[in-house]
């Protein structure tokens, strides 16, 4: 059963004035104060996501309304527990506020004006684990139905993105040093195992029972049957960073929901830019790659048209490092499909975790809680993940892909 979300205490009219004030021009202070959930049930998961209504009272006697996206932690046991190990607000935080600006201005200092999502916000007098961001439907920007998949499009808007993003990340490397073990480790850490153990465990489970109903795929059983045994294992292996190769900083979630597209008057794809930046992953851009493609792109294209994606990817990451002036050997073509080949653990991965929930039809069983745990509410809730038919059109498409590279192989 969905549980209601109750608006935490310390949220306040108050605590926003200093920050109205310094961002409404002849702001003079609030004359109506409301906040309520931003997302529906499924589309979002590791936080809660909520919209702040604020109708500002100006000094001309207007009223101006002004609207901000505000994410605040799960308040449960499961947060409090397990989720608060991933560190995810203080790593968004300076995300936001430090590494995704110090991206831009290694773009500004050469010429070019590029922005990677929303500006952040801070309430000088909170404690409490937050994220305040501008409401990027102001400007127009707004996401495409998960369950609808992405275009070539889409797609290319994303991929050009995450070029610049990556390649922003080895310059600052090449300038700055190292990132943070913070801001390095992604969603698959010791602290976090019990957590992705449960997550991994039981989503197998569903997945091999869908898979042994599925005449097309029954031949592919018993290798994926043998891979999933030794699964949690092959995660730890195969993730560890290897510091002899091209590495970037990976956005590390990035699906559909996490993308919001902005469009001219005419209908066309004017902007992309990146939302939820709270599990970022220094290593191989396969992460990213096979996440987002896998995910999010239309059954047609995420394997039909992979190479051509990557492809695609791999030209406007080599005219973005050039631009920065990225002074090492840039990686060949053949080398990020070496990566993807290495890192296909990222595949499996993906399917678990966000492939099942893009594909899945809005529920308000759709919670963290059923996500991850085992009770009688989860293993429903994960029937309906993996047994859809949406689901399983694409798997159909995508495991044999994963058997014939050799993804499947321990």
């Amino acid at each position: 059963m969905s549980k209601e979300i109750v608006i935490p205490s310390w949220i306040t009219s108050e605590k926003f004035v200093k920050l109205l004030s310094k961002t409404i021009t002849d702001f003079k202070g609030i004359k109506n104060f409301k906040v309520c959930p931003a997302l529906a049930p499924g589309e979002n998961y590791a936080t809660v996501m909520l919209k702040v209504h604020i109708d500002c009272l100006l000094t001309t006697g207007t009223v101006e309304k002004f609207t901000l996206m505000l994410k605040v932690p799960h308040d449960n046991d499961l947060y409090r527990n397990e989720m608060i190990k991933w560190h995810m607000f203080p790593t968004e935080a300076e995300m936001y506020r430090r590494i995704v600006p110090g991206f831009e201005e290694l773009y500004r200092s050469k010429g070019m004006n590029i922005r990677f999502g929303a500006t952040a916000y801070e309430l000088p007098t909170v404690t409490e684990e937050y994220i305040l961001l501008e409401d990027l439907g102001r400007r127009g920007f707004r996401n495409v139905k998960r369950q609808d998949c992405l275009d070539m499009n889409h797609c290319k808007g994303v991929l050009r993105k995450l070029a610049q993003f990556h390649a922003a990340s080895a310059v600052w490397v090449e300038k700055k040093g190292k990132f943070s073990d913070r801001h390095s480790r992604g969603i698959v850490h010791e602290e976090g195992k019990v957590l992705l153990g449960s997550m991994f465990t039981s989503g197998l489970q569903h997945l091999l029972k869908t898979t042994k109903n599925m005449k097309s795929c029954d031949k592919f059983y018993p290798e994926l049957e043998k891979y999933a045994d030794k699964f949690m294992e092959e995660v730890f292996k195969q993730t560890i960073r290897d510091d002899n190769t091209f590495n970037v900083l990976n956005h590390g979630d990035c699906w559909s929901n996490n993308i919001m597209f902005q469009y001219d008057v005419k209908g066309e794809l004017k902007e992309t830019y990146f939302v939820d930046l709270q599990l970022p992953s220094y290593g191989t851009p396969a992460q990213d790659l096979l996440y987002f493609i896998l995910s999010s792109a239309k059954l047609d294209l995420k394997i039909q048209h992979f190479d051509e994606m990557i492809h695609y990817y791999h030209k406007h990451l080599i005219e973005n490092l050039t631009f920065l002036g990225y002074t090492k050997s840039l990686p060949y073509l053949r080398d990020i499909h070496q990566m993807i080949l290495k890192g296909s653990i990222w595949a499996m991965i993906t399917v678990l975790i966000t492939m099942a929930a893009v594909l899945c039809d809005t529920s308000d069983s759709a919670t963290v809680d059923n996500f991850v745990s085992d009770s009688a509410d989860s293993q429903q809730f994960k029937e309906l993940l993996f047994s859809n038919e949406r689901f399983k059109a694409h798997w159909e498409v995508v495991l044999p892909w994963l058997y014939y590279r050799g993804a499947l192989e321990i």
